[in-house]
């Protein structure tokens, strides 16, 4: 399917009518849900992390490890900080700056969808698919059911992550054909990886294998190397990224290493069979909602795949060796997002669902641009309608109280379709004297905004957790404002309506960044297993009640009260998680509480600054300030601490007993710690960063300093991957300009081969 009309000279009309359709189709879920983009992780994890990235860049700092939130500290570990992206540093520099976190979050989520569709357009047109059908593909692919629902409310680093990888995928083709420079390829795919989403980067391994092997089978071995040089590159930028989190998740919360099915996000077979219709409800069980059923078309992917029903199977396989990467992509897609529900610390499969549809999507319109029927039958009519019904039919088994908005999904996809076979076989439309490709295009925009429509009228909103943050960023900033010293919140937020009235008095997870106190309850992507034992501290930040009784008990190892290890110096005490009744759900690990548990007197040595009925909030008279420093020492050790920063501590050793002594940090003792005069002990009271100090110590100094481990081979391998790229592109440039100016010059000197492109298309 070929347009007359392939339109080089009008290239970027094409770009910006697939931008302009993706921005309106993203405003559509705004009609009835104006937060639909803050939601759930983004407002409670991803846009604290930018704001205080963005705060910590115009500071003059990277965030690397912050002993003060304890177990939410580790930046390294968790790996989706930007620590190693220049384009979270510059998102966060914005996030920080701008006074609405609803309209600054909104707004650079919807440029991420468009980002993601104009990629998938010119990845499209790089299979040399004409560009009406290319802008299909550009404005249906950031349509699949789990980016609008999930990733695009909530999980933005999968977001972003797709909306980066067709550009990685269409300039390493290039790149290593010999046709554009190493370099953007490489940046693209370092984009990707340094996200530190895991989907994202398995996604860009999936491309470089599908390339890489195409380009083997083809005897291409110049491609081959070329694309295994730019893979070895990025898999030295991934070590920097993920290797401390590896060499973290013994003492985290993330160590399993089980492989087992419990269905929570899981895709199954029954569940992609519906995925053409927009408002289907798959098979989805998950702690975020009720049932078996996604409360959203999880899994959708676009209505208007049955047209591959339309095309000549003589011809596909005539034109199977020029898309074996995009088959090969597919396959490993498929698989990926089949596997169980937890695979060690991967889980969710179903978040792997966004690549999925995109090489669908990009499969469909390239074998309707290069192996469509000429005439179809009445018989792939048949099948493609037969295709809908049989959806429409597994979607209203699934969930049959939504019958009328599936049944109408369904009539639109079925109607568009014949107007479609009607079209390709030569009969008009009523649409002018258009070129076949443009008239199919159009027939599937139209319908494609109906379903879009549709689908947002009837589900409404991500069926992720809402916690209604407030969009002005002064009201997270005024809270708690006047404190000072270490804050711990006792109970937890979410016993209580999630609105202003709450968010003005307290606040949760990542929210508490933009808060001028110092609060140890934050998000965590991953959590000291024993420290969050202690604390039966949340994922979230909430905490049991029966913490504020904890916290004022001896503890056996050291003869110090919990909170005196901890060097806490305020307290806010959320009443409402000491009366009972709460029923266990997901946001709050589960822990339900049915009797009520009495709040306890204040403590000698605290005072009671305020409590207006729901909270209250304790001070010491005396303020510590030992969080990260020294806490504690063994008998006969005496220790002063001389210096203290965020990754070191010093301290000179007065006193030691024969036989040595020891001295605990008020930190956790993460993978990467060493010392220096001293060793790294085993932890005291399982989560305290302990020295073992040699008993001929005395009078010296001894530090302690953190590194993430693996830090060192990561930064080099990196330092070879990027400076080797550098290289490869300023040779290959310098190459290019001495081919030119030869060429140029009439000069007859010797040029590098490069490998032809042949268009294999069949006609």
């Amino acid at each position: 399917m070929q347009d007359s009309e392939d339109a080089p000279a009008r290239p970027l009309l094409w770009v910006l009518l697939t931008a302009v359709s993706v921005l309106l189709l993203s405003l559509i879920p705004l009609i009835w849900t104006p937060r639909f983009y803050f939601w759930d992780d983004t407002e409670n994890g991803a846009y604290g992390v930018w704001y205080h990235l963005g705060e910590s860049l115009l500071s003059g700092t990277v965030p690397i490890l912050n002993p003060q939130v304890w177990s939410s500290g580790n930046y390294a570990a968790e790996g989706q900080w930007g620590t190693w992206n220049p384009l979270i540093m510059a998102i966060g520099v914005i996030v920080y700056l701008a006074p609405d976190a609803v309209i600054v979050t909104t707004s650079l989520k919807i440029a991420f969808l468009v980002v993601g569709g104009v990629g998938c357009y010119l990845l499209s047109r790089s299979f040399k698919v004409p560009p009406a059908l290319a802008l299909v593909a550009g404005v249906a692919s950031p349509l699949n059911g789990f980016t609008t629902f999930f990733d695009a409310p909530s999980w933005v680093t999968g977001q972003l992550a797709w909306a980066l990888l067709p550009y990685f995928w269409m300039l390493l083709k290039l790149a290593a054909e010999g046709r554009r420079s190493p370099f953007w390829a490489f940046l693209a795919g370092y984009l990707v990886v340094t996200i530190g989403y895991v989907a994202g980067t398995v996604a860009v391994g999936f491309v470089l294998l599908a390339v890489g092997v195409d380009a083997l089978l083809k005897r291409r071995w110049a491609t081959a190397w070329r694309t295994a040089a730019i893979g070895v590159a990025l898999v030295m930028v991934a070590v920097v990224v993920y290797l401390p989190g590896v060499l973290t998740a013994a003492v985290t919360t993330r160590s399993t290493t089980a492989i087992a099915n419990d269905d929570f996000m899981g895709v199954d077979l029954s569940g992609l069979l519906s995925s053409t219709i927009a408002t289907a409800f798959p098979m989805m069980p998950s702690w975020w909602w009720g049932g078996f059923s996604a409360p959203a078309p999880a899994l959708y992917i676009a209505w208007f795949l049955p047209l591959v029903a339309f095309l000549s199977w003589r011809r596909i396989r005539g034109y199977a060796p020029e898309i074996r990467d995009i088959l090969f992509f597919a396959a490993l897609s498929l698989m990926f997002v089949l596997l169980p529900s937890t695979v060690g610390p991967l889980r969710y499969p179903a978040r792997f669902m966004p690549y999925l549809a995109l090489v669908c999507v990009l499969l469909c319109v390239v074998l309707l641009s290069h192996a469509l029927a000429s005439h179809p039958s009445k018989l792939s009519l048949l099948g493609a309608t037969g295709a809908i019904a049989f959806g429409v039919y597994g979607a209203w088994a699934q969930y049959p109280d939504r019958y009328m908005t599936v049944f109408v999904a369904g009539l639109l996809a079925v109607t568009a379709i014949c107007a479609v076979w009607w079209r390709m076989r030569g009969n008009p439309l009523p649409l002018g004297k258009l070129p076949l490709a443009s008239s199919v295009a159009i027939v599937c925009l139209g319908v494609t905004f109906g379903t879009t429509f549709l689908q947002h009228r009837t589900t409404g909103g991500s069926p992720l957790s809402n916690s209604h943050v407030p969009a002005a960023t002064a009201v997270p900033k005024g809270v708690l404002a006047d404190v000072r010293g270490e804050v711990l919140v006792v109970g937890d937020p979410l016993d209580y309506p999630q609105d202003e009235s709450t968010w003005s008095r307290t606040l949760m997870a990542n929210t508490w960044y933009l808060s001028p106190a110092s609060v140890l309850n934050r998000y965590q992507l991953i959590g000291h297993t024993q420290y969050n034992n202690a604390l039966c501290l949340r994922y979230l930040g909430g905490t049991c009640p029966e913490l504020l009784g904890r916290l004022f008990e001896r503890r056996a190892d050291t003869g110090m009260m919990l909170v005196d290890e901890l060097g806490i110096d305020n307290i806010q005490i959320l009443k409402k998680s000491f009366e009972g009744n709460q029923r266990p759900a997901a946001n709050n690990n589960y822990v339900g509480r049915q009797d009520a548990l009495p709040i306890r007197s204040v403590p000698a040595g605290w005072r009671q600054i305020s409590d207006d009925g729901d909270m209250a909030l304790w001070s010491r008279e005396v303020p510590t300030d030992s969080s990260g420093g020294l806490v504690w020492t063994s008998a006969g050790t005496t220790v002063t601490e001389t210096g203290r920063t965020a990754t070191e501590v010093t301290l000179r050793v007065d006193q030691v007993p024969s036989g040595g002594g020891r001295a605990a940090l008020g930190r956790l003792p993460w993978p990467g710690y060493e010392a220096r005069g001293a060793r790294i002990g085993s932890p005291v009271d399982g989560f305290l960063l302990t020295v073992d100090v040699p008993e001929d110590a005395a009078g010296r100094t001894v530090s302690v300093a953190f590194t993430p481990p693996g830090w060192t081979a990561g930064v080099a391998l990196w330092s070879v991957g990027v400076g080797g790229i550098i290289v490869w592109a300023a040779v290959d440039l310098i190459a290019g300009r001495r081919r030119r100016a030869q060429a140029e010059a009439g000069g007859a000197g010797p040029a590098l081969a490069v490998e032809p492109l042949t268009d294999h298309s069949v006609p």
